[in-house]
């Protein structure tokens, strides 16, 4: 049975939102990623020994199942859809804000939907900490990855795993000072544009790209992180039709971002311990929110991963 957290009505009146713990793992396992399958199951990535689990939502009562652990692979970082039922994951040995043999994997559910078919496609050794990814909608066996901590955006052709850097800028990468040393974090690739949170900046931005994603244009800034309202730091996000992201953050909550940069808390904040350390944002039928976490300790108490369904009304 699902616990009802959190009902709560924003100060602005403009959002009304439940929130659901689907599960929680009972053993600590940070959840860093995930992806939703054709059938609205969740792709979990982990920092879990390289373990990739699979959770219906629907469930009356979700588990979270092991699809594999990934060779050669501590750390499970970016996934993202590159065919019906086919997803890029990219994973590698995970240091002090480092990875060490990165390395891209496919994982193909179409001829059985419980026991994909498995297979290294690249290895990126000149990449410092891959991160998030985002396949070209018309070209989608061709992934963007994010690298936080060499400012830039490779990219990976999954067919034949030739890779390169495609893009570099001061605005993906971290201040020189920052305690944080992550820059470009999440993105996504939508509507001619490459959208990306840059954790140490806090800052969400984009950037035109060309349908092969060869070519970048220059770099707007939609959003500085409002501090007052959200404090933290931005990690993944989704973004629906209309261009609103909502934004996974540390700090226990998730962030509306408009898309002329209005920001809004709509789940978690104000001390609750509703979601603990999100990590990604997935939007699922009926505009329902699905919220990773890696898990903390709030007052004492250790939490571990969760997945946590956000409903939203007046949106």
């Amino acid at each position: 049975m699902r616990a009802n957290l959190a009902l709560a009505l924003l100060a602005s009146s403009t959002f009304a939102q439940a929130t659901f713990q689907l599960f929680n793992f009972s053993s600590y396992v940070d959840i860093e990623n995930s992806a939703l399958r054709p059938n609205g199951h969740l792709l979990l990535t982990t920092f879990d020994q390289g373990r990739l689990y699979t959770l219906d939502p629907s469930s009356r009562a979700p588990e979270a199942h092991l699809v594999a652990a990934l060779p050669g692979a501590t750390a499970l970082c970016g996934i993202t859809a590159i065919d019906h039922d086919k997803f890029a994951i990219v994973g590698g040995i995970r240091g002090s804000y480092s990875y060490t043999n990165e390395t891209i994997y496919t994982v193909d559910f179409t001829r059985d939907t419980v026991k994909p078919i498995i297979h290294t496609v690249a290895r990126i050794p000149n990449a410092a900490m891959l991160n998030g990814m985002a396949s070209l909608p018309t070209q989608p066996h061709i992934v963007l990855i994010a690298d936080s901590r060499l400012g830039c955006l490779f990219r990976i052709d999954t067919k034949t795993g030739i890779s390169k850097i495609a893009f570099k800028d001061d605005s993906l990468a971290a201040p020189a000072n920052a305690s944080i040393p992550i820059g470009i974090n999440g993105l996504k690739v939508a509507r001619g544009y490459v959208y990306f949170t840059n954790t140490a900046r806090g800052t969400f931005s984009r950037v035109s790209v060309s349908a092969d994603g060869l070519d970048f244009g220059d770099v707007e800034l939609i959003a500085t992180l409002n501090m007052d309202a959200t404090g933290g730091d931005w990690d993944d996000f989704a973004l629906d039709t209309d261009g609103v992201a909502y934004v996974a953050q540390p700090d226990n909550s998730i962030a509306r971002v408009e898309p002329d940069g209005q920001q809004a808390i709509v789940a978690g904040g104000g001390g609750t311990k509703d979601i603990i350390g999100p990590t990604s944002v997935q939007i699922g039928r009926n505009g329902t929110l699905y919220v990773t976490t890696r898990g903390g300790t709030v007052d004492g108490i250790s939490y571990s991963g969760q997945v946590v369904e956000v409903q939203l009304v007046g949106v």
